[in-house]
């Protein structure tokens, strides 16, 4: 039998709760901050195998995927998951503004000197002018959107607003794992496009001509640059005892850094064995006679400061740029001009460059330039032999 607003008689349960539905639906969109994590509910999808996945997100928006035979298996692991995530305590002990998060977070960060300083320097101009006295649990997702516009409007550059999000991503990280915050800000934001920049390198004219224009030791140092595609600071903190003059090859381990010799490279894949043409074992055996066989190959040459380890900004504006800009060479015209105006590290792509156009495959390539992601090493498909072949076959086709 129904009931009726006028019966006397108890008041079904699920009428009872009824009203209760209703209030928490109505607390949940006046208070959108505490549900954030649940804008995007556990689904399930069906695969091509046939299994059926479930994902679920948690508090700081990172994804859980599992797979099932069944759906209801799915449905039900997503169900406790979801339950899991919603029930797990978040501690809200004081509100913490941005700057004294900022600073507790960098004093615990485990990186390399040259990052820590790179990062500050981003911290310092685009991060804490915009964020320092704000309160952490308050700032939202359109917020961080904002700021990012607000940086493009600035005309600062893709790269560094790339850079200056993921700092701000990672210490929004670091806050919900350390229960100062719900949820992430940092998700779901539009950056701005970063367009592809083709490898700068020189040709073979052009590498002469910058050779020319150095002395030794610095000429047999570029050289090496050239056939090995080393780093300069893998060329700076190159040491004798790492050269197999046996085998003529270099062993990549020792890098230079402004905080000193480091006894391993960028990555794993950086640590490497270099072949080296004979040529340029041969300068390097007369460059090294009378010199400790352990030592650094290139060290400084300057009077009362011979022997000591190079400074990177010191070499390129007294040895490399002057040679740059001295240097001219022919180009197909007959005309003479100028070399192009790169940085050392143009040295690595051309190395890089060359190999790839007489024939060196792409996989080859990223081993001996110690590339961690083959993608980096696609930007130079493009030079290799042949690539157009088919194309300009097909035209040939055709008469117009």
């Amino acid at each position: 039998m129904a009931w009726r607003a006028n019966d006397t008689r108890a008041r079904p349960f699920q009428a009872t709760l009824r009203p209760l539905r209703h209030a928490c639906r109505f607390a949940a969109r006046r208070h959108p901050v505490k549900n954030r994590y649940r804008e995007k509910p556990m689904y399930l999808r069906k695969l091509n195998s046939g299994n059926w996945q479930a994902t679920v997100r948690d508090r700081a928006g990172k994804r859980h995927s599992q797979t099932f035979p069944r759906k209801f298996e799915a449905r039900s692991w997503g169900g406790e998951m979801e339950a899991a995530f919603i029930s797990a305590p978040v501690h809200h002990p004081y509100e913490t503004t941005f700057q004294t998060w900022c600073d507790r977070w960098q004093e615990s960060r485990v990186a390399q000197p040259e990052t820590l300083r790179g990062d500050a320097s981003s911290i310092r101009i685009h991060i804490i002018p915009y964020w320092g006295n704000s309160k952490v649990q308050h700032i939202s997702r359109i917020e961080v959107q904002t700021w990012v516009s607000k940086l493009l409007l600035r005309s600062v550059g893709g790269s560094a607003i790339r850079r200056a999000y993921n700092l701000l991503s990672a210490l929004m990280r670091a806050a919900v794992d350390e229960g100062l915050i719900e949820v992430s800000p940092c998700r779901r934001i539009t950056l701005p496009p970063q367009p592809p920049q083709p490898p700068r390198w020189f040709t073979v004219s052009q590498a002469q001509a910058i050779l020319g224009e150095l002395a030794s030791p610095w000429k047999e140092m570029a050289l090496v640059g050239f056939y090995t595609g080393l780093r300069w600071g893998e060329l700076s903190g190159l040491h004798a005892n790492r050269i197999d003059w046996e085998r003529s090859t270099i062993y990549v381990t020792d890098v230079n850094t402004r905080g000193g010799i480091r006894e391993y490279p960028k990555t794993s894949k950086s640590c490497r064995e270099v072949p080296v043409p004979e040529h340029v074992l041969e300068l390097l055996r007369e460059h090294l006679h009378a010199k400790d066989p352990r030592g650094l190959v290139f060290t400084t040459v300057t009077k009362g400061r011979e022997g000591r380890r190079l400074d990177g900004g010191n070499w390129r504006h007294q040895t490399w740029w002057p040679a740059v800009d001295k240097a001219r060479y022919e180009d197909p015209q007959g005309q003479v001009i100028k070399v192009p105006h790169y940085p050392p590290h143009a040295m690595r792509h051309t190395c890089a460059s060359w190999l790839v156009q007489r024939g060196v495959s792409l996989y080859e390539v990223q081993h001996l330039l110690g590339h961690e992601n083959p993608q980096t090493t696609q930007r130079y498909a493009h030079l290799a032999p042949g690539i157009h072949h088919q194309i300009r076959h097909a035209w040939s086709m055709y008469d117009l």
